[in-house]
């Protein structure tokens, strides 16, 4: 089994955590403030995505698998704890209350619901992250092809801003199955490969950012992804690329600070992340439903029980995936 690396471990585990606050946070009436600053923690998926590129890239290079070993081995780790929630989701009639429910979970099932927008996010807003990852896969061999060089980043970053331009002329930038096709994502993703192939030459690599680099770069991207937040429009189309880069490098500050209470607690977190990440939304919704019906709790402790209630199903459902042999 290959050694994990740390920063990945916390990277995802961080990640995750932001996604997870971000749509609880939005959950509630809170201040436009609040709302755009909350926004700030989906860029989590940039970094996610940036991770999946590493990992992925790293584990071929370490131990190449055919295409069929691989899809194999993706549909375990990936489709099937997916589609359980699904079917589990199905189940809890106010989840749900849609007459098409039958064609919306075949969707997921056969993964249609990538090319149609009304089912892309039935089940949960968040799913439509597993569309986009399960194209990276489907695509891997030609990804291996095309990208497999020094240069593919820059490749990949034009194809991104490209497809990025064409989706904004055709006015789809706010319909997700064309935000979030993997062409949208595409830099990130070869960028992680870049990654996991220099950091295979040099290990070392890992710690050649320090404060000096990080901070001043995350305080201009930052920036920058909140001025393209305020003015909207066209900005805001071409965000992912301070967005993705300013909430990389604050992670790595926090993490190089080797707090380990911190960096414990998301390297461990990263463990349960996928799970996290399936079930945070039906839990969210299922504690809302039973809570607010007992007129007995304020907002901030709703908030708060199903912020933990979802990590501890989680961590449960990842326990139970063990006994499976799918995790």
């Amino acid at each position: 089994m290959l050694q994990r690396l740390e920063v990945i471990d916390f990277l995802r585990g961080f990640s995750i955590f932001t996604i997870v606050l971000m749509h609880l946070l939005q959950s509630f009436p809170i201040s436009p403030f609040l709302m755009a600053a909350s926004s700030f923690g989906g860029a989590g998926v940039h970094v996610f995505i940036l991770c999946s590129g590493f990992g992925l890239y790293l584990s071929y290079l370490n131990r190449p698998l055919t295409y069929i070993q691989f899809l194999k081995r993706r549909f375990l780790k990936v489709y099937l704890p997916y589609i359980i929630i699904i079917l589990i989701s199905a189940l809890i009639p106010f989840y749900n209350t849609s007459s098409d429910k039958l064609l919306q979970v075949l969707s997921h099932v056969f993964l249609f619901k990538m090319f149609f927008n009304d089912l892309e996010s039935s089940f949960g807003l968040q799913m439509w992250f597993v569309s986009t990852i399960i194209q990276f896969y489907l695509l891997w061999p030609l990804l291996l092809k095309l990208f497999n060089k020094s240069t593919g980043v820059i490749y990949a970053l034009l194809i991104s801003l490209l497809w990025t331009t064409i989706v904004a002329m055709l006015g789809k930038s706010d319909v997700r199955v064309w935000n979030s096709f993997f062409l949208q994502y595409l830099w990130e993703f070869v960028l992680g490969m870049y990654l996991a192939k220099c950091y295979k030459l040099n290990a070392k690599i890992v710690n050649s950012l320090n404060f000096n680099i990080l901070v001043p770069v995350c305080i201009i991207c930052v920036a920058l992804t909140g001025f393209a937040g305020i003015k909207g429009g066209i900005w805001k189309l071409y965000n992912d690329i301070p967005s993705m880069i300013g909430y990389l490098f604050a992670l790595l500050i926090i993490y190089k600070l080797h707090i380990k209470p911190i960096n414990g607690l998301f390297m461990f977190t990263n463990k349960i992340s996928y799970e996290w990440y399936l079930v945070h939304i039906l839990v969210f919704s299922c504690t809302f439903y039973y809570l607010y019906k007992l007129e007995t709790f304020s907002m901030v402790v709703i908030a708060v029980i199903s912020f933990i209630l979802s990590y501890v199903v989680a961590c449960l459902y990842h326990w139970i995936l063990g006994k499976m042999k799918v995790c």
